[in-house]
This record gives C-alpha cells, structure tokens and sequence, in this order.
C-alpha cells in the first residue's frame, strides 16, 4: 500500500503489463472508461519526454448507476484509477486506488448506504483480483516458456 493506493511491481515490460492488466479488467467484470498515454500528453503538451506512463480508468456498470442513483455526486470518486509506469530495471509498477475511497473510509456512509458499501468492497475485491493475477503473470510465462 501506498498513500495513492494499492502498489506492485511486475517483473515484466512496460507493454505487456499493459496489455495483461487490461486483460485481467476485463476478465473479473470491470470496463476501461479511459485511458490516458501520460507520456504522449506530456510531449504534445509540454514537448517534454518521460518515461512510459498510462492513467486507467474503470468501473463496473452495477456499481456506477447504483452509486449514481444514490448519489449523483458520487461520480467524481467512482471510478477505479490505475497508474501503470515503467521502472528504470525493465520492471513495471502498477499502482491502483480504492473505489469510491473517500467514501469507504467514513463509518457513517457505510452505515447510511449499506448496498453501496458491498458494491464498493466487491469492487476493491475483484482490483485485488487484478493485482493477484498480474503478480502471476510472471511466473506464468517462465512456466509456459520451459
């Protein structure tokens, strides 16, 4: 864990970590709404280089209008954010934060909205699902290679 979210390093590139934790989004239910190439915005926008870095964006549908019918400023903290970046050694960190963080965290909201707390815990559920998969996926890979 980190301040931003759930962190963790895979021992693969940039590229193929992108594409398997779009892959595994998919796979436990949960659809991109965006996504944002860092790096080409900085050096459109600012001529400035970096290091590979995409935004994700991501929700699953029973959760956004669940949440939106309840609470149509809940919109703002709905979707699950994930940062994937390469590092300097080949490896890629892929940092992910909580759904509807702000509001999980606050015993009264879970208390007041008790259908949307489990919406939000399975949510953070199947993002540790992601994270878990993409951990193997090293390992995997060795083994299908041997």
């Amino acid at each position: 864990m980190t301040d931003y979210g759930r962190r963790i390093v895979v021992d693969l590139g940039f590229e193929a970590t992108l594409g398997a934790t779009t892959r595994a989004l998919r796979d436990v239910g949960l659809r991109t709404i965006a996504r944002i190439d860092v790096r080409d915005h900085f050096r459109r926008d600012l001529s400035h280089d970096f290091r590979q870095y995409y935004v994700i964006e991501a929700w699953s549908p029973e959760l956004a209008v669940a949440a939106l019918a309840h609470d149509l400023d809940a919109g703002a903290v709905l979707p699950t954010r994930l940062a994937i970046y390469e590092l300097a050694d080949g490896e890629t960190a892929v940092v992910a934060s909580e759904p509807l963080a702000p509001l999980t965290a606050e015993p009264e909201w879970q208390r007041d909205s008790p259908e949307l707390a489990r919406l939000a815990r399975d949510e953070s559920d199947r993002i540790a699902r992601v994270l878990e998969r993409l951990q193997r996926i090293r390992s995997d890979v060795v083994s299908a290679v041997a």
